[in-house]
C-alpha cells in the first residue's frame, strides 16, 4: 500500500491539476435549429460545435471536436439533454423535424434519430432499417410536411420515407417521388446562416412595421403602417437600425426544398412585439437589441450585445430566438430569447461544469 501512496497521488495530481488549468471548451452555434414540446413544454433543438474538452479525463474519453445537439426549455432556458451527434471537426447538423415522441437530425455523416425525452440515439445512418446504402450527406434528406415524413435519398437515388415517430424506412410513394425529384442530393451543403434584416417587416393582423427617418432630426421612429396610412409605435430613436426577419412561427432557416422563400415577418411580431437591431445611441458604434410592445409602443426590454448582424427563429409558440454576438465576444454568436412577456435573456448553449459534464 505505501508503494501505491506515490502513484495514487501523481495521478491525483495529473487529474486535479488538468481540471484547475483548463478552460472550459469553446462552443460555436451552428444553423438549423428546430423545435418540439416535451412533456408539454416547448423545447428548442439547438445544434452546435464543441472544440475543447476539460481536465484529462475528458481528453482521454472524449472526441477533442464534436458536434452536440441542446434541447433547450424556452420558458425556463434549462437545458434537457445535451448530446453528441459527430466527433468532426468540420461537421454540421440540422434539425429536419420532430414528432411527438422522436426528432430526425442530420449531419455530414446521415440521418440521426433520437429520442426527444432523453436525447438517446434510436438509429443513425447505415444502421437505419429499410435505408440500403445511406448516403452520407445533409442534402441526401429532407421533410415533407405534407407527407409528415422525412425523405431520404439512398445511394442508387432511389427515396424512402420515414414516418414522423417512426424509426424504419419504406419506399416513397410516388407522390413523395414526384414532389421531392431532383430536390436532394449527395454532394455536402454550405450550411451557411440565413440571416435576414430590413427596415420593414409584415405583422399579425395585417400591415407592417418600418423604421422611418425623422425628417431632419438623426435616428429612425417605428411606425406601424396599414392601408393608406401610419400609426407610431411609440416615440424610442433608433440609430443605424434594422428588424430582423423571421420564418413563420415553427419553422426553421430554409435550405433545400421548398427553397426560395424569403422571410418577411418582423421578428417578434407574432408575439405582438418588434425587435429592433441598433447602435446605442447616436455617437456609438456599440449594437443592441430592443423590444417593443407593438400595442403600447413601449420598450419591454434592451440588451446590450457584440457587432455584427442578428438572424431571427419564432418558435411555434411565438417565443423568438435572436442569434447575435454577445457583448465583447468575437468567436461566434450567442442566443437571444425574447419571450412572450417581451423581456429578453441571453440562453447559455453548451455550458458544462466543472468536470466538463453539460450543465
Amino acid at each position: 500500500m505505501l508503494v501505491l501512496a506515490p502513484v495514487a497521488m501523481v495521478v491525483f495530481m495529473l487529474f486535479g491539476v488538468s481540471y484547475l488549468a483548463s478552460s472550459d471548451p469553446a462552443v460555436t452555434l451552428q444553423p438549423g435549429a428546430g423545435f418540439a414540446t416535451v412533456s408539454g413544454k416547448e423545447v428548442a433543438l439547438l445544434p452546435y460545435h464543441r472544440s475543447g474538452t476539460r481536465g484529462m479525463f475528458q481528453m482521454i474519453t472524449q472526441d477533442m471536436f464534436q458536434v452536440r445537439l441542446s434541447a433547450t426549455e424556452l420558458d425556463t432556458g434549462r437545458a434537457l439533454w445535451d448530446v453528441p451527434l459527430a466527433g468532426e471537426l468540420s461537421w454540421q447538423a440540422r434539425v429536419l423535424a420532430s414528432g411527438t415522441w422522436n426528432t430526425y437530425v442530420v449531419t455530414d455523416g446521415g440521418l440521426v434519430i433520437l429520442d426527444l425525452t432523453s436525447g438517446a440515439v434510436l438509429a443513425r445512418d447505415h444502421g437505419i432499417q429499410g435505408l440500403p446504402r445511406a448516403v452520407t450527406s445533409r442534402a441526401a434528406y429532407g421533410y415533407d410536411a405534407s407527407a409528415k415524413a422525412i425523405v431520404a435519398m439512398d445511394a442508387d437515388g432511389g427515396l424512402h420515407t420515414i414516418a414522423l415517430d417512426a424509426i424504419t424506412a419504406i419506399p416513397a410513394s410516388p407522390q413523395v417521388v414526384a414532389a421531392w425529384a431532383g430536390k436532394l442530393s449527395a454532394k455536402r451543403p454550405i450550411g451557411t446562416a440565413t440571416s435576414s434584416s430590413a427596415t420593414e417587416g409584415v405583422v399579425s393582423g395585417g400591415g407592417t412595421v418600418l423604421l422611418q427617418p425623422r425628417g431632419n432630426a438623426p435616428g429612425l421612429g417605428l411606425v406601424r403602417r396599414s392601408g393608406g396610412g401610419g400609426t407610431p409605435v411609440g416615440d424610442t430613436v433608433f440609430h443605424e437600425a434594422q428588424i430582423p426577419l423571421t420564418p413563420p412561427p415553427g419553422e426553421a432557416e430554409p435550405e433545400d426544398f421548398p427553397a426560395g422563400r424569403r422571410s418577411t415577418i418582423a421578428a417578434g411580431a407574432p408575439a405582438g412585439l418588434v425587435v429592433v437591431h441598433h447602435n446605442r445611441d447616436v455617437n456609438s458604434k456599440e449594437r443592441a437589441l430592443s423590444v417593443v410592445s407593438l400595442r403600447t409602443g413601449e420598450v419591454t426590454a434592451t440588451l446590450p450585445t457584440g457587432t455584427g448582424s442578428a438572424r431571427a427563429l419564432t418558435s411555434p409558440g411565438n417565443r423568438t430566438l435572436i442569434y447575435v454576438r454577445a457583448p465583447g465576444d468575437t468567436a461566434g454568436e450567442g442566443l437571444a430569447l425574447i419571450g412572450l412577456d417581451g423581456r429578453a435573456t441571453w440562453v447559455e448553449v453548451g455550458s458544462v461544469d466543472y468536470f466538463g459534464n453539460p450543465g
